[in-house]
């Protein structure tokens, strides 16, 4: 059995979310508005969500990219990613 997704209002993202998410689509596919949370712009096409305030759920802050929304914690910290391990490539081998 697949799991799916719950529906975005049963996720707590009701009407008014919903209705403020609609104002926000047309300026954000444009890509001139800024993410709230990094202050670097969303490029037009982007994926990106409605941010809420990360201590007041019911306080919307505005559009922010779907990563910099998704990788931060309630309590407004970015959450510890794994450290990327660098590969050296060369010319030859030693």
């Amino acid at each position: 059995m697949t799991r799916r997704a719950a529906k975005t209002a049963a996720r707590g993202y009701g009407g008014d979310h919903q209705k403020l998410r609609r104002a926000w689509a047309p300026i954000v596919e444009l890509g001139g508005v800024v993410c709230w949370r990094c202050g670097r712009l969303i490029a037009a096409g982007a994926e990106w969500d409605l941010g809420h305030d990360d201590h007041d759920r019911r306080i919307y802050r505005g559009p922010e990219h779907l990563l910099c929304n998704r990788g931060t914690n309630r309590r407004g910290r970015k959450r510890k990613r794994k450290p990327r391990t660098l590969t050296l490539i060369t010319s030859r081998q030693w």
